[in-house]
């Protein structure tokens, strides 16, 4: 199946896009700090989770990569862009007879799917490498298609989208896990505002601090991170059918790109509070980095940030932070 140019926002030949695509590949070709890949082994679900879990599938133990399997059975599917061996192992396990291709534009995490989830599902796990900007997949191919924490460092969204509906089998389903809040993480100012309430409310609490935050310009991302976020769902929508769409995280994405404007740190914690700050750092690690000082972080603070942010993003005044939908293929796309 062949490109459509209609659709392309930028083409392959574009030397600055060729030089940022080059770089982009660096960035992912080992293990980023605090991003999803490098936590895997220090994962022990906390609050954050369980509220996304609720969010996401209406049940707190429950995450959205489990919901897969309740739409099957399947037998060939694809991995749009990498995010978490846990999870990507996880939908290989709950799906025993589905063969998985991943693609994504690193061949160093391609080789890492090889070798980890390659020996532990022989004859299962397949790779390819290419630009999801500008990959052409087979037609009516696979009965499901996954891309978590991917589509947000994509430009082509509208290639991309009309390609996954193609691919897809008449019966199949895509489902999609990302964040789809502002670009560059760089979020709008009636966000800031609300989140600086809540965050003055947890500093007015502790005597002798100052109120206010500084907030993180992009500079650390890399150079696809968020790119188009907030046009990934309307995008999507206007490719397949969407099947349902669920979100969360409004205010709570926001803790790992602001500081205290004080630069107050916590006393050492206790073993509860570093819990809750790793489920914190995990959970809002879509975008590869996080700020290099831990964030301060108490149960209050985190269930008005959730609470907040759920009320006002399902109200349309402000953007969510994450997404899980589930789509099906559209017989006629545009």
């Amino acid at each position: 199946m062949t490109s459509r140019a209609d659709l392309l926002r930028v083409t392959p030949d574009d030397p600055e896009y060729r030089r940022l695509a080059a770089a982009e590949a660096e960035y992912w070709s080992s293990p980023v700090p605090f991003a999803l890949e490098s936590l895997e082994e220090r994962f022990s679900e906390g609050p954050v989770d369980r509220y996304t879990n609720e969010r996401f599938t209406g049940d707190r133990a429950v995450g959205w990569h489990e919901t897969i399997a309740r739409h099957g059975p399947f037998r060939r599917g694809l991995v749009l862009g990498l995010s978490a061996l846990r999870v990507e192992g996880r939908i290989l396990e709950r799906n025993p007879g589905l063969h998985l291709t991943f693609m994504d534009l690193s061949e160093g995490s391609l080789a890492r799917r090889t070798d980890i989830l390659g020996a532990r599902f022989p004859g299962r796990v397949a790779t390819r490498c290419a630009d999801l900007n500008f990959t052409e997949l087979e037609p009516d191919a696979y009965d499901v298609i996954v891309s978590s924490s991917s589509l947000h460092h994509v430009t082509n969204l509208e290639h991309l989208g009309w390609q996954i509906n193609a691919a897809l089998t008449p019966d199949g389903w895509f489902f999609l896990n990302d964040y789809v809040g502002e670009p560059r993480f760089q979020f709008a100012s009636p966000k800031r505002r609300v989140f600086e309430a809540v965050h003055d409310r947890e500093v007015a609490r502790t005597p002798g601090r100052r109120p206010g935050c500084n907030w993180m310009d992009a500079s650390d991302l890399s150079p696809f991170c968020g790119v188009r976020s907030d046009e990934v769902l309307p995008v999507l929508r206007r490719f397949l059918d969407e099947a349902e769409v669920r979100t969360a995280g409004a205010l709570t994405v926001a803790l790992m790109r602001s500081k205290p404007a004080d630069g107050a740190t916590v006393r050492p914690p206790g073993l509860g509070r570093r819990m809750t700050d790793a489920a914190v750092r995990r959970a809002l690690a879509l975008c590869g980095r996080l700020p290099p000082v831990r964030v301060p972080v108490s149960k209050q603070l985190l269930d008005e940030l959730m609470l907040t942010g759920e009320m006002l993003a399902d109200a349309g005044l402000i953007l969510p932070g994450t997404a899980f939908a589930t789509y099906r293929k559209r017989r006629s796309a545009d």
